[in-house]
This record gives C-alpha cells, sequence and structure tokens, in this order.
C-alpha cells in the first residue's frame, strides 16, 4: 500500500475519541519552497510517526473498535468533538464499524438478523414481537456512582444503532455539572426515532436514573418504546453455565472477546471527579473505550442468543439446550422446548443435566397431552437418577400419572411406595390406602 492509501486508511480508522490529526498526503502539484521552516520540520516529524503507527498497526491482529485509543488520546484535549446546539455545547465521540465486524467470534451485524418474535419470547414480553430491529437503540451510561437516586449524575450516555447494517456509536460526554440539557435533549431525540431499546440491567438502574434526570432538569422525559432488558436473557441462558453474568465475562465466554486493559468499573467514578478537578482529559479516553465495548457487545450478544435459541446448535454444552428450553417452555412454546430438552438429555452432560432434562421433556410431553411419552421420559429419568431424593420425586410424579391419566392403579402403587422422600410418609400412606381401594373395587 503506498503512502496515501496509509495516510487514508489511518484517518478513517482512527478513533472519534483518540484526536489523531488528520493528514492529507502530498498532492503532486505541490513545490517545495526555498526554506524549510521549524514549522514544516515538526510536521514531517509529525508524519513520520504517523506513518510508523500505521505500519505498527498493519503488523498487529486486534479484534478491538478502537484498540489504542487510550494510548492514543491528546494531552489536554477532550475526545470527540463539540457540537453547538440549540440547548447549549455538546461534546460526542462518534465512530462506525465495518460492516463485517466481529466482537470476538460474534458479528455484530448478527443482531439484525434475529426475528422479533425469537426475541420476544427470549425476553418473555410479547410487546417486542412486533419492533423493527433496524430501529433497534442501544444505550448504557456511566455514572458517578452506582447507588442511583439523584446525587448519581450520568456523564457519559452511550447509544448505538443500525445505519444500513453498520453500527455507529454514539457517545455524549458530560463537561461540567449543571450541562446536562443538551445531553438529554439529543437521548430524546434518538429515543423518539427508536423502535425499542437493549440494555444490560438498563431497566433496573440506567433508564430510571435518566428519568430522573430529565424530571431534575425540567425536562419532559420522553415516552419510551418497548425496553430489551438483555441482564434478564443472560440469566435465564448463560447462568446455569458460567455462573458470573457481568458483561465483560459473558464477553468472554460466549463471545470468546477479551478486553485488553479495560477499565474496572468501580475506578470510572474517581477517574470522571479528577477530571472535574482539572485532570487531564485524555484520561477520561479507557472510559470512552470501556462504554463502547458494552455498546457493541450487546447487539453481539443479542445475535448469538437468538440464533442459538431459534434452532438447536449441536455445538451448544448441554447446559445451555437445558436452559433454552426452559425458557420457550416458560414461553409457552412446547415444540422449541421439547427440542431443546431432548437435545440436553442426549447431550452427553452431567448426570444432573440429563435427569432434568428428563424430567421437563415429561412435563412438557404430559401438557402437550402425551402421557405415555411422559412416562418414557420419566422412566428413562429414574435410570439415570442416583439421588434418592430425585429419585423419589420421579417415582411420585410416575405416580400420579399412571393413577390419574393412564388410570392403571397398580402401576401407579409400584412407584407410590418410594415416595415418601418426595411427599413425607403420611401423604404417600393415604396415596397407597388410596390406591388399594381401588385395586380392591376393580377385583370385585
Amino acid at each position: 500500500m503506498d503512502l496515501r492509501g496509509k495516510l487514508r486508511r489511518f484517518n478513517q480508522q482512527a478513533p472519534a475519541g483518540a484526536h489523531k490529526p488528520r493528514i492529507e498526503a502530498p498532492s503532486d502539484s505541490d513545490k517545495p519552497t526555498d526554506s524549510f521552516t521549524d514549522e514544516k520540520a515538526a510536521r514531517l516529524e509529525r508524519l513520520r510517526s504517523l506513518i510508523g503507527q500505521v505500519k505498527q498497526r498493519d503488523g498487529r491482529r486486534r479484534t478491538e473498535p478502537n484498540a489504542d485509543a487510550g494510548q492514543a488520546a491528546d494531552p489536554g484535549r477532550l475526545p470527540g468533538k463539540e457540537i453547538i446546539t440549540e440547548y447549549g455545547p455538546l461534546q460526542i465521540v462518534e465512530r462506525w464499524l465495518e460492516p463485517e465486524h466481529r466482537h470476538g467470534k460474534v458479528p455484530v451485524r448478527a443482531a439484525l438478523e434475529a426475528s422479533p418474535a425469537t426475541v420476544a419470547e427470549l425476553a418473555l414480553d410479547p410487546c417486542l414481537a412486533e419492533v423493527d430491529l433496524e430501529r433497534l437503540l442501544i444505550l448504557d451510561t456511566e455514572t458517578t456512582g452506582l447507588s442511583g437516586g439523584t446525587g448519581t449524575v450520568p456523564f457519559l450516555i452511550g447509544m448505538a444503532w443500525f445505519e444500513q447494517g453498520v453500527l455507529r456509536t454514539e457517545q455524549l460526554l458530560l463537561k461540567s455539572f449543571g450541562g446536562e440539557a443538551p445531553l438529554l435533549h439529543r437521548l430524546a431525540e434518538r429515543l423518539a426515532w427508536a423502535s425499542c431499546i437493549l440494555s444490560y440491567n438498563g431497566k433496573s438502574f440506567d433508564w430510571p436514573l435518566l428519568r430522573t434526570r430529565f424530571i431534575l432538569n425540567r425536562i419532559a422525559a420522553p415516552k419510551t418504546p418497548p425496553h430489551l432488558d438483555l441482564l434478564h436473557c443472560v440469566r435465564r441462558v448463560f447462568k446455569p453455565r458460567i455462573g458470573e453474568v457481568r458483561l465483560t465475562e459473558v464477553e468472554k465466554q460466549v463471545l470468546g472477546f477479551y478486553r485488553d486493559n479495560d477499565v474496572d468499573g468501580s475506578e470510572i467514578p474517581g477517574i470522571y471527579l479528577r477530571f472535574l478537578r482539572g485532570a487531564d482529559p485524555a484520561t477520561l479516553a479507557p472510559i470512552i473505550e470501556h462504554n463502547a465495548h458494552d455498546l457493541i457487545a450487546l447487539a453481539a450478544i443479542l445475535g448469538k442468543v437468538a440464533r442459538h435459541f431459534e434452532s438447536v446448535q449441536p455445538s451448544d454444552d448441554p447446559v445451555d439446550h437445558l436452559a433454552y428450553a426452559r425458557v420457550a417452555a416458560r414461553a409457552q412454546n412446547t415444540e422449541r422446548a421439547l427440542s431443546f430438552a431432548r437435545a440436553a438429555a442426549e447431550g452427553g452432560g452431567s448426570e444432573h443435566v440429563e435427569v432434568d432434562a428428563l424430567v421437563l421433556t415429561a412435563k412438557l410431553t404430559r401438557r402437550h397431552g402425551d402421557p405415555g411419552a411422559a412416562v418414557a421420559a420419566l422412566q428413562k429419568a429414574l435410570e439415570a437418577a442416583t439421588d434418592p431424593q430425585v429419585m423419589a420425586q420421579i417415582h411420585l410424579e410416575l405416580a400420579k400419572l399412571y393413577e390419574h391419566k393412564l388410570r392403571d392403579p397398580e402401576r401407579a402403587r409400584e412407584h407410590a411406595l418410594y415416595t415418601g422422600e418426595a411427599e413425607g410418609d403420611e401423604p404417600r400412606l393415604k396415596r397407597l390406602a388410596r390406591l388399594e381401594k381401588k385395586l380392591s373395587g376393580s377385583r370385585t
């Protein structure tokens, strides 16, 4: 690649928060002057440095959208650019990702390929079934504290949305307390355009905090579209396997994405407050980078979860299959729930997963009006189980099925003999007495 090509590529890739000066390639019509001033010498040295950075970037493999924002921020300058609005000055950091950009192993644009009906089932929220994901607004804030309330201020409002398949991020930075109006009006404009909100714990934290700021600034809080809080979906689907559902941990375990030198969330309020007291504005760059990763991760996670929920992926862990089955069951999608439950039972997972999947299969088939299939699933579960408490519960379910659905009191009694640890001795004896009476009546 020639010099002009490298400079063009550098200018296109330079993150908005990094404040790298835009350097143009020398024109063919440029002619040398008689003297080389100190200013031109400095410019030439800077150009050589920038070319070196371009070469260094070309030679390394990175997945971050703005890998060197923290290092490249210009001392003394705020990241991004200032625009003047009718409500006052607004500091904005913008960036566009490449259409094929991946966050770890997952393409970001996969969020656009999700079916709204699938998203609604995942979220257990029918209101999302008709949303237009082309107008999805991803929302995440960085604040002066985590306690919420009127004393907590969102000093960075991160937003992201798709434009013709390309994810665009726009981060609104509060330069000083008292200057919230431009940020809030900009957010209100985006919310008016959006068909739904995508956040991570946004229903409990981000949006209530933002609504409070609208009220305190005497600005009418905008009407919000349907809100998909991805934290709840992630808990239901991935918590059984990975346990920890902090966003950075989900990135590692689900997306295969590892952040380099990411600022810890607990440090963010202190960094911002030091900036307000006069610290170098460039110290905010890692926070902006952190927030951008959060926005991008949400798009990738949504695409990943939705695609794997729409059909069984053989490569998925049986624990995930079981989690998807439970979500589908709660969404009243019996067919989907059964396909995942069977995949979990047959996936070679632990005894616990296999037994739970078979018990769920029995529950679903019974609900679907097929008690014979339910009995078959419970018999398999009984063969796989070794825990006495679990075995007693399976015996109880079989006793109920044989007595009430299949009208077979003799088989029901065989299982009722072993239900004590599940229902207690007194209910077990009553069950046995009732079954004996039914058997006596059938003999006479």
